[in-house]
């Protein structure tokens, strides 16, 4: 029985199950039908590689660890469903929560309706984050158009090494991975505890809410943006901040914090992880107010978080505390000290930035449509994730929530684009 050591994002996210789903969600819609074998003979060369992605999370109090299993077959590895209605039926698909303690870490499934088709992916977080997410898939893709074209899967190649956030030194010289690795100060405790104002509802399931910029407004907005050495991501900051701010529960703290997650491979020269895993940290925006408008926000983001990039060690803050914790204390006694210590964002911003052509373009299909999006957040916590396919953005808020906090993220949607037009009007 092979076992898998547990890396510190693999606990870190089991830790925060009770704030959101650990869930990477993601789906693909084609004109025309997928190859059903091609994918699942691609998809099974991909998990039969990384061998976290049909493992088994076994959280014991002393030692978590993953069991790797070998029971897997081919019919496993994408299931097959034919719907009335693409759309529905990949969001349903997506709105499921896989059990870490089950047998695969992930649920593939091609969904036909009327000659098109659609890919739906779900992979639990603690195995990997937005970046090698977005590897697998491209991968998946790879693989299968390499079967297309009567090429064999020994040709795909797939990078191989460790799962360890220690990598993200690996790059360093001595004197500045000795000063990352003593960075203890916790910068996801900020003192704000504004909150979207969300109902007291229980009745509760998965929703998706999206929407979605065209390919000529994002160009406004990048356009914009740089008269005020903004990227397009401030841009988008800033208009969720003016929108989320009269949406806050009631609070005497006008203050509002925005935080993003930060990709650690900047501190790695290749830029990619050794395997697929967890290489994240926070970045957080503080604004003492929103001002009186957007370009005042604007500026205020761009400020702040251009002070967070110039940081050498942007992103690395409070890592080596969590490690330390995992560290000197039996893991129960971590979970309980993390628990305690680390505050997970009540306002989130993922990027997780543009989905290639090239990575979902499947042989002799043409793809229409793709997203991505991170974890379902769960009350009080909310999240808005960016993706762009094709030049369009797709702006998404995944979420547990009641009906009536569904029309409230809804209205929150709708005025995050109104902000957007209004900027480039």
């Amino acid at each position: 029985m092979k076992k898998l050591k547990a890396e510190l994002w693999d606990k870190v996210q089991y830790i925060f199950r009770n704030y959101y789903d650990r869930m990477i969600h993601c789906a693909v819609y084609y004109d025309g039908e997928v190859n059903l074998q091609y994918l699942r003979k691609a998809v099974y060369k991909i998990v039969t590689h990384f061998p976290i992605l049909r493992s088994t999370f076994k959280s014991s109090s002393i030692d978590p660890h993953w069991v790797v299993n070998e029971d897997y077959t081919l019919d496993e590895m994408v299931k097959r469903v034919d719907c009335d209605d693409l759309r529905s039926s990949t969001l349903n698909a997506l709105s499921k929560e896989l059990d870490c303690k089950g047998k695969l870490q992930f649920e593939i499934v091609a969904h036909y309706c009327n000659g098109k088709s659609a890919v739906s992916l779900l992979i639990n977080h603690m195995c990997l984050d937005g970046t090698d997410f977005k590897y697998v898939v491209n991968k998946m893709v790879e693989g299968y158009n390499l079967l297309a074209s009567g090429k064999y899967l020994d040709e795909l190649q797939l990078k191989f090494g460790s799962r360890s956030y220690s990598q993200i030194y690996k790059d360093m010289t001595e004197e500045e991975a000795d000063k990352a690795k003593k960075l203890y100060k916790n910068i996801s405790r900020t003192g704000v505890k504004n909150k979207f104002d969300f109902t007291d509802d229980g009745a509760c399931s998965t929703r998706f809410n999206f929407k979605k910029l065209a390919p000529a407004t994002v160009d406004a907005l990048k356009a914009k943006g740089k008269e005020y050495s903004a990227t397009l991501n401030d841009v988008f900051m800033a208009a969720y901040a003016r929108a989320i701010y009269p949406r806050l529960a009631k609070s005497d703290d006008k203050r509002l914090v925005i935080t993003s997650m930060k990709n650690l491979r900047d501190h790695i020269d290749s830029k990619s992880s050794e395997e697929i895993t967890n290489l994240t940290g926070f970045m957080p925006c503080m604004l003492e107010d929103i001002g009186e408008s957007f370009t005042d926000t604007l500026k205020a983001v761009a400020l702040q978080n251009e002070k967070s990039k110039e940081d050498v060690y942007c992103g690395l803050y409070g890592i080596p505390l969590l490690a330390l914790a995992f560290n000197i204390f039996p893991y129960s006694i971590a979970e309980m000290a993390i628990k305690i210590g680390y505050e997970n964002p009540l306002i989130g911003m993922s990027n997780i930035g543009i989905i290639s052509q090239s990575g979902t373009q499947l042989a002799g299909l043409e793809c229409t449509d793709a997203f991505m999006t991170g974890a379902t957040k769960f009350k009080p916590y909310i999240q808005l994730t960016s993706t762009t396919y094709n030049g369009e953005t797709t702006l998404c808020i995944a979420q547990k929530c009641s009906d009536e906090d569904e029309k409230r993220i809804r209205e929150l949607l709708d005025e995050i684009e109104a902000q957007l037009l209004n900027f480039i009007a």
